[in-house]
């Protein structure tokens, strides 16, 4: 029996979070029944040479278009549709964050399955009627929360829950790296706490910082921050951590393309996320790490903490921060063995990359009937 194709699009790999999901997921497939391809709107962005490298084809082509004026949408459209015939895939699958029509008219058009992944709480991108005519066209939709299942897509059988997984080759328990524990200035015997997010305001970093500058235990810690630190947002952090004095506490390392060595130096790790998140795969790394998470109780993140609700908090709330700080940098080795054990066990039956990738397989099969 032939391989079924499956046709990957999404416009860039500028940003990479999504594209590092999409590629994970695409070359841990099975090649002897799957054939990945990806198609994108430009090759620009420093992962892409990884994506070139993968021995996955990659096509560059416009496969999206503005929906006005008609004729020059079906003229694209059509166009599309003889790109898409061309390349002879059995599904389209779609990593588009916006509800863009024309890529699904197009795969319907060159008589291709068409699904697509939602990756937020929101219709956002684009009109609801947009999205509902993407959804009615589609033959399924990945989903990537429980909220969003409920919201979005309630009874609808073309919708499955299928969450973003983590790769257990890259993130497991590791014996702290003590090398970068020098290179941080954290002294021998403080404790970190660690929060893996861009400083944007939906993650609720100010809140970590006043609730940190709180804690009982701070004198004892340090407060370590990875991830795109060049954001309007830096200003004011720094502005606040000035104001109340912990400077020498607080550390903002900007991006890092060693993110798991930062996971092996952490005692606690804490996601305040002010908003509605879709799948933040910070949570499941630190899971799999071997570090306590403490996040909070909203959309996208609770999902992963439903068996540890001591581990949910409110969001927006510095003080709760404060609370959890102080509980778990304190808890004995016997209680910090069992939400470590805890969490490994609910990365390994709900949100380990194996588990991600059988469960598009299964998905693939189904609805190409192979």
């Amino acid at each position: 029996m032939s391989r079924i194709r499956i046709l990957y699009t999404i416009p860039n790999f500028d940003t990479a979070g999504s594209g590092i999901a999409l590629m994970k997921m695409a070359s841990s497939l099975d090649k002897t029944r799957f054939e990945p391809m990806i198609v994108c709107l430009h090759d620009r962005g420093k992962y892409f040479e990884e994506v070139r490298s993968s021995g996955i084809p990659v096509h560059i082509y416009p496969y999206i278009c503005e929906l006005k004026p008609r004729l020059a949408l079906i003229r694209n459209v059509i166009s599309t549709a003889r790109f898409f015939r061309s390349l002879r895939p059995d599904i389209v699958f779609s990593y588009h964050y916006a509800p863009n029509i024309s890529e699904v008219l197009a795969a319907r058009l060159a008589g291709c399955k068409f699904m697509y992944v939602k990756k937020n709480m929101g219709w956002q991108g684009g009109s609801h009627s947009q999205w509902l005519l993407r959804t009615y066209l589609s033959h399924a939709i990945t989903v990537q929360n429980t909220d969003m299942m409920r919201n979005f897509f309630p009874g609808n059988p073309m919708a499955r829950l299928i969450s973003i997984g983590v790769d257990q080759q890259e993130f497991f328990p590791r014996t702290a790296d003590l090398v970068l524990k020098n290179e941080l200035n954290v002294a021998p015997g403080k404790k970190v706490v660690l929060c893996v997010a861009n400083l944007i305001p939906k993650k609720g970093i100010e809140f970590l910082v006043r609730g940190f500058a709180a804690s009982g235990v701070r004198t004892t810690a340090k407060l370590v921050i990875v991830g795109n630190n060049d954001t309007p947002l830096r200003v004011g952090m720094d502005a606040l951590i000035a104001e109340i004095g912990i400077g020498e506490d607080v550390l903002f390392t900007g991006k890092r393309n060693d993110v798991p060595r930062f996971y092996s130096i952490a005692d606690l790790f804490i996601l305040p996320s002010t908003g509605d998140e879709g799948a933040p795969i910070a949570i499941q790394e630190a899971m799999a790490s071997g570090v306590p998470v403490i996040t909070t109780d909203t959309p996208g993140n609770r999902d992963q903490l439903k068996d540890l609700p001591d581990q949910l908090i409110p969001p927006s709330d510095a003080m709760a921060i404060t609370s959890k700080i102080d509980q778990y940098l304190s808890i004995d080795d016997l209680e910090r063995t069992r939400i470590i054990d805890t969490q490994l066990k609910i990365v390994e039956d709900r949100y380990s990359l194996k588990e991600e990738v059988r469960q598009h397989e299964a998905l693939y099969r189904e609805i190409t009937k192979r």
